[in-house]
C-alpha cells in the first residue's frame, strides 16, 4: 500500500484554457511529492493534451479516451492508485498552495478522522483570481438529510459541502461501496456524501482548501436545477419530508453560525449540535479535534 499518500484525480474534457492552472495548483503545492496525481481526459480536441503532456513526468497516470461521464472517469482514476487518502479536482478549479500538506498532516495525525472539508470554500472569477470565500460553519447528519446543505432549495441553509474542498480515507470509500451512483449526472458527489455521513462525522477545517472558478459554462451553474433535483432525489431515499421540522432546521442553522464565530455562549445547546472541527495546537505542533459549542 502507498502509505501516507494522497490520490488526486482530475477529469477533463476540452477545458484546456483552465487545465494548466488546475494541474499546477496540485503539482506545485507543498506536499505534492506525496501525491499520486492522475489525469483522466475524455478525448479532448482542444489544447488539453499539450497541457497534460507538459506535466506528464510528474503524473502517476494519465489517459485520453472517451468515457461514460465524469463520475465514471473519476472512479476509474481512483482505481489507478492505492494511496490511503483521496480527493478529486475538476479541471477548471484549483487548490490553495497549502491544501495538500494540510490534508496529509491532518490524516497522518488524526487516525480517527475519516473525512474533512473546508469551512471557507473559495470562489474565483474566470481568470482564476479569488473573489470571495463562502462559510460552512459545520455539518451534521440530521441537517444533511433535512436539506441544510442544498442551498438552492430555498430552505435555511449552512451552505454546500464543496467537492474541491473535501477529502477522505480510502477505507471509507471502500466501506460505502467504492463507487459512485452513476445514474446521477451531476450530484454524484452529494450522493457520496450521503453514504459517508451515515458512517462517520464530517470534520470542518477552518482553512480554505479549494477554489471554484466561475467562467459561465460550469455544469453545476448552467444546470443548477438539475443538480438540485438530483440532490432532492438522493435525500428522498432517506427522508420522505424535507425538512421534517422547519423550525428545528432554522434554529440549528442560526446556532451553527453563532457557534462558528465564537458566540456559542449565546445559544441554547438544545438548538443545535456541537461543531466537529479540526484545530492546530502551536505548542505541540499538531492538529487536534474539537467540538465547538
Amino acid at each position: 500500500m502507498s502509505a501516507n499518500r494522497l490520490c488526486m484525480v482530475t477529469t477533463n474534457f476540452n477545458y484546456g484554457a483552465y487545465l494548466d492552472d488546475c494541474m499546477r495548483s496540485v503539482l506545485s503545492s507543498k506536499g505534492a511529492e506525496r501525491v499520486d496525481y492522475i489525469v483522466m481526459d475524455g478525448g479532448s480536441t482542444d489544447n488539453s493534451l499539450d497541457v497534460i503532456k507538459s506535466h506528464a513526468p510528474k503524473l502517476a497516470h494519465w489517459q485520453s479516451e472517451r468515457d461514460a461521464g465524469m463520475y465514471h472517469a473519476i472512479q476509474a482514476g481512483f482505481a489507478k492508485s492505492d494511496a490511503p487518502y483521496m480527493g478529486w479536482l475538476n479541471s477548471d478549479d484549483q487548490l490553495a498552495p497549502w491544501a495538500i500538506q494540510s490534508v496529509l498532516d491532518i490524516f497522518d495525525q488524526l487516525p480517527h478522522v475519516r473525512w474533512i472539508t473546508s469551512r471557507f470554500p473559495m470562489q474565483a472569477r474566470k481568470d482564476g483570481v479569488v473573489i470571495k470565500a463562502d462559510f460552512l460553519p459545520g455539518v451534521d447528519n440530521w441537517g444533511f438529510f433535512n436539506g441544510e446543505y442544498v442551498r438552492s432549495l430555498g430552505l435555511p441553509s449552512s451552505g454546500w459541502i464543496v467537492q474541491d474542498c473535501t477529502f477522505w480515507r480510502r477505507d471509507l470509500w471502500d466501506e460505502v461501496g467504492g463507487e459512485f451512483d452513476l445514474s446521477l449526472k451531476l450530484a454524484g458527489d452529494f450522493e457520496l456524501w450521503a453514504r459517508f455521513i451515515q458512517r462517520t462525522d464530517l470534520y470542518v477545517v477552518p482553512v480554505p482548501f479549494g477554489i471554484y472558478r466561475f467562467h459561465g459554462a460550469n455544469a453545476a451553474i448552467a444546470q443548477r436545477d438539475v443538480y438540485r433535483d438530483e440532490c432532492v432525489k438522493v435525500l428522498q431515499r432517506y427522508t420522505p419530508i424535507i425538512p421534517e421540522d422547519m423550525k428545528r432546521l432554522s434554529d440549528r442553522v442560526i446556532a451553527k453560525h453563532l457557534k462558528a464565530i465564537g458566540f456559542g455562549h449565546l445559544v441554547d445547546k438544545a438548538m443545535g449540535p456541537a461543531l466537529k472541527t479540526i484545530l492546530f495546537n502551536h505548542a505541540e505542533g499538531r492538529y487536534f479535534t474539537h467540538e465547538q459549542d
